[in-house]
Order: C-alpha cells, then structure tokens, then sequence
C-alpha cells in the first residue's frame, strides 16, 4: 500500500490539488451570491470551470508546487502560492472574457477565488507540516533546551521538528534577551534566561542543551557550562561563523555540524575582523611559498591561503608524512589550485636557492622552527642551526630572487629569553630586520603567543592524561600564557602581512594571559569529571627555560596601533646587516665546530637580554669536557 503510494504521489498530490481548486471555485460563487446560483450563474460556472482548472494545473506545476514534501513547507512555498494564485486569476480571467465574454459574470468572483486558493492551498500545507511535526516530537528524542532565541536558534528548532529518527525533542529556548521571554518561536516557548537554566533543567528533566549563537563570545560559552555544571545533561554548540564558512562554504547551521564543547569556546576572544580585500589583494593570483607548511601554523596558513585562489601554493617542509597529508587535504577541497610540495630542509642554502629560483615566489610566510622549549635546551647546536641560520637562508634565497614580501612567524618566547628556543627566535627577529636593508623585499616578524591545539600544545597532552584517568601535569599553581586559537592566530597573521613598510615586528593582541592549571580544570570538567576528586592534578616543577609568565615588549621597542584593533607593531632602531653580520659569522664557526660553549656565548652576544638557564649552562661546560676527550681520543 505504502510503495503504492510512493509510486504515484505525484499523480496522487495532482488529482487532490485539482479537486481542491474546483471546491475553491465553485466556493468562491457561493460565498458573491450568498450560496444562492442562478441558472445563468450556475451555467458560467460549468462553462467557466475547465478553463480555470487548466490554467490553474499549468500554472502551479511550472512554480512546481505539485512536487516537494508538505511537511518541509516553508515561507518560500507560500511566496510561491501567492505567484501562482496571481498568474493563475490574472490568464484565467483573461481567457474567461475573451472566449466567452458572460455578460453580467460576477467579477468579485475572481479577487475571492485569489484569496481562497491562497488560504486552502496554503492551509493544507501548513497543516500537514503541523501535524507531521508535532508527531515527530511526541515520538523522538531527548528533551532539549536551546540557547538562543534567534534566527540559529529557530532553524534549529524547525529542523528538529520536521526530520524523523532524531536524537533531539525541543521544548523551548532561553535568551538573555527579557523581551523575548514568553512569546512562542516555531512552535516552542522561551521559557527564561541562561541565568534560569538550572531551575528549567530540573524543572522539564532536560537532557540537552544546544548552544545556538554563532557569534557568542568564550566568556558567555563558560558561564553557561558552569551554570550546567553538575547537572546530567550534554551540552552542544553550533560551530562559529569561520567554520561554518571553511568547511562547508555556507553560513547556515545543520543539525549534524552540532558538536562538543571544546576549550577553546571558552577563551572569551571575540571573533575577528579581517579586511578581507586587502588580504585578497596580496594573495589572490600570486604566487606563494610557506616553510614548515606541514606544521600547525604551516598548515593552517596553506588552508587559509588557498581560500583566496593563489596562482600557485609551495608547501616547503621536510616531514614527509606531514606533507603528504596536508597536500590531500588541500586537492581534495580545492582541486582547480596549483599546489606544488617540496620536500626541503631550510638548514639547505642550496636547496632552498633553487626552490626560490624555480617557483619565484611572490610572499613568503617563514613557519619553519623548532619550538619546543624543554627539548631545545637539549640541543642547542641544532636549534641554532635551524632557527637562526635556517631563517638567514630563507631571508636571503627571498632577497635574491627579490620576492615582494616575507614574513616570519615569531614568538612571545623570543621577549627577555630565558631559553634556547626563544633565544634562537629573537635572533631570527634581528636577522629579518637586518634583511630589510638588503634589497627590494619588505621583511617583518609577527609574534604571538601559545595556540591552542598545535604541535607541542598542553592541550594534547591534558586530553591524553585525562583519558588515561590522570593525573594531569601542571608545571606550576602560577605559571601564566597567553593562548589564541590556531584559526585566529593564522587570520591575524594574514591580515598582518598587509601591513608595514618592512622591518617591524607586529604583535598579535592575546588577551589575558591564562592560568595553566584553571585551563587544566576546565578541560577535566569538560570530560565531565571533577579535578581533584576524578582526575589529580599534579605539580611537577618548571622545566630548564621556562618563565612563569611570559612577555611581549622588550626595553626600547615602540609600541604603536595599526589600524586593526587586535594587531600592534614594535618598532625599534633600524639594524642593518652588517650590524650582526660579524656576530653571525662568529656563531657560525662556533657551530661548525660544535663547540657548545662557544655557540651559547655568540647566542647571548648576539641577543644580550638573553639569560640562559643554569642547566643549559651545566650541559655546555660538560659538553666542553666531552669534546676535548673526544678531540684528544682522535
């Protein structure tokens, strides 16, 4: 019976339409003559009615209102019965008095047959879709809150109450807006503010909460986990605009782009505003290279990058694996985009010269670095080499070959160093400054803090140890950074790349700088577990290089705004290169010989705010003692 239907539902629809139309007509006469027909009205009607029925059939199958399912009617399908309605009265009328020109024929017959097929036909739909929802819901899913009563809010809602087997049943909205509070959105109440929500979740026995504001700031998402904290419900939030617009290219919410809560909703950094044309205007059509393209920032610059069609992308990175996998990615999402791999190490002069020679780069976004604090403090001759010299071979492959912009990804590390890591970075500072007075390229650094999520985040290792049941390691009870997510750090960085006549360091604003072990807690909490009673956190001590808090302004740099908010510059004497020039060399050699003492002291000549840490200094002079029983053993 069911596949019968199925079968002929166009027919079946066609048929029932049609009928309705000939009750709507013959509807229309009683109600102009007060459901009395004359015989000669009752005689226009019969003659009238098979040209009505025609031009009504031909018209509503072209605004295709004989297809679609009712139950997914909407605003658009009652436009188009209202353009359907009136093309239909307006040729059928026509028609009706040139063929057979009825004198005395009631014309107010035709403004009343308007509106009653606009009302009954429209009705019907609404009505289906009314009584298919409101069985949706009487059937399926778990009671669900939403938060936000606007336009996210409502699709969401509509979507839950039109589809079949879904896990959702809503029941209402809150919204801190108290002028909405009580009136009806799709059917559903908003029943309170987000400061109510504990009474409504104990009072309707909620079992979801979706959290459906795009745009809501981190400070708002954490106030209503903490308001849900302890209650046995899941919370969900619909994905930020960014998101929405990366992975799916539209700004609308579905039900299945829902997802966790994850911590870094809770950063409270408002979203960013990008000048979208300058950043085309630098990146569209040209072509670009970006070194350490398979790291965290490497790779979401080339994600970003390629949304603004370059003529050409070069991925320069030396992990293999890492590089195979983003070059998937990226022809998967954007198949018509000149992608070109380069597996290359930048400690390479002459591999990096001829990747610059071949593919003559446009900009160059310099992401290649070691960063891991703790580990370069092991490996100092290696982080010198790849950090400094690494970016003087870079730096010098763009000069030569006159690339129009450079810019070279620092770090709030490389302020007052207390480590390798961010030593070696604040000497790759200098060395793009430097550059700037060799040639035509504009050269500048933009520096930020710690991102969310990447290579070498806690964030991975906190998710690793919660999964493990803990317990979770927190260097230090005070020990502070500044975060920003991987997606905002990369647009900061694009829109700083606009910026500036060469040789300055742009500074990304990074908010308040954040507590590691209360960021350890939200995530515990977010798992939904208690810190300190489910999961210990332990205390393990500050590692060889590593600062309590970190800093973003070195004595003597200017601070100035630019003309975005979230981006400032620092701008100190002018270097040249023959200023660090000696220094350089003097470190090179230093490194060709592998003596690490003598490489540490060129690091601190050539950074003199650097303060190196006692165990780097112990491992050096060890390592002298080692060198010379190798070099008396030869």
């Amino acid at each position: 019976m069911a596949d019968g239907f199925i079968k002929y539902r166009k027919l079946i629809i066609a048929a029932f339409q049609i009928s309705l139309f000939a009750i709507i007509y013959l509807l229309s006469f009683l109600l102009r003559l007060d459901y009395h027909l004359p015989d000669h009205n009752r005689q226009a009607f019969y003659a009238t009615l098979p040209i009505v029925l025609a031009v009504k059939a031909i018209v509503f199958y072209y605004f295709g209102l004989f297809r679609g399912w009712w139950r997914y009617v909407g605003m658009n399908d009652l436009a188009d019965i209202i353009k359907a309605a009136s093309a239909s009265t307006v040729v059928s009328l026509s028609l009706v008095y040139l063929t057979k020109g009825f004198y005395g024929f009631p014309r107010s017959v035709w403004a009343i047959d308007w509106v009653l097929t606009i009302l009954v036909i429209g009705g019907v739909r609404f009505a289906v879709r009314a009584y298919t929802e409101s069985s949706v819901v009487e059937r399926t899913g778990a009671l669900t809150l939403i938060v936000g009563a606007g336009e996210t809010g409502s699709s969401l809602a509509r979507q839950m109450k039109s589809q079949h087997n879904l896990e959702y049943r809503p029941i209402g909205f809150v919204d801190d807006d108290r002028s909405k509070v009580g009136i009806k959105l799709q059917g559903l109440p908003v029943l309170g503010t987000t400061d109510e929500l504990p009474r409504l979740i104990h009072q309707y026995a909620v079992e979801k909460v979706l959290i459906a504001i795009a745009r809501l700031q981190g400070r708002e998402v954490a106030r209503i986990v903490d308001k849900c904290h302890g209650l046995p419900v899941e919370i969900k939030i619909v994905p930020t605009i960014g998101d929405l617009l990366r992975n799916s290219g539209v700004g609308h919410v579905t039900l299945n782009q829902l997802r966790e809560i994850r911590i870094e909703d809770l950063l409270g950094r408002a979203p960013v505003r990008l000048e979208v044309a300058h950043i085309r205007e630098k990146l569209a059509g040209h072509r670009i290279l970006i070194t350490g393209a398979g790291g965290s920032i490497g790779s979401e610059l080339a994600r970003q990058i390629a949304e603004f069609r370059p003529a050409q992308l070069v991925l320069f990175e030396r992990s293999e694996s890492d590089l195979h996998n983003l070059e998937i990615q990226l022809r998967e999402r954007f198949a018509e985009l000149d992608l070109v791999p380069v597996i290359g190490d930048i400690t390479d002069l002459e591999q990096v010269q001829e990747t610059f020679a071949l593919y003559h780069p446009q900009s160059v976004f310099h992401a290649a670095a070691y960063k891991h604090v703790p580990l370069m403090e092991r490996h100092l001759l290696q982080a010198v080499r790849n950090n400094v010299f690494g970016t003087v071979n870079v730096a010098r492959a763009a000069a030569e070959t006159r690339v129009e912009d450079f810019l070279m990804i620092s770090s709030d590390k490389a302020v007052n160093p207390t480590s390798v890591m961010g030593a070696t970075k604040r000497a790759a500072e200098l060395v793009v400054a430097a550059f700037q007075s060799r040639g035509e390229t504009r050269f500048v650094s933009v520096r930020f803090g710690n991102v969310l999520g990447s290579n070498g985040s806690v964030l991975p290792l906190f998710r690793r140890q919660i999964a493990a049941r803990g317990p979770v390691t927190v260097t230090h009870p005070e020990v502070m950074r500044y975060f920003m997510t991987l997606t905002e750090a990369v647009q900061l960085v694009l829109q700083a790349s606009t910026m500036g006549q060469g040789g300055e360091i742009f500074v990304l604003e990074m908010g308040e700088p954040i507590k590691i072990v209360d960021l350890a807690r939200k995530l515990i909490r977010l798992s939904g577990l208690e810190p300190d009673r489910d999961i210990a956190i332990k205390f393990t001590g500050l590692r060889p290089g590593e600062k309590l808090f970190e800093e973003l302004l070195i004595e003597g740099e200017d601070i100035r705004p630019t003309r975005h908010e979230k981006i400032r510059v620092f701008s100190s004497r002018p270097i040249s290169y023959q200023q660090i020039k000696r220094r350089l060399e003097a470190l090179a050699e230093a490194l060709q010989r592998k003596d690490a003492a003598a490489v540490l002291d060129e690091l601190c000549r050539l950074v003199p705010e650097y303060k190196p840490s006692p165990e780097l200094l112990a491992w050096c002079e060890v390592n002298q003692y080692a060198d010379r029983y190798l070099l008396a053993a030869r």
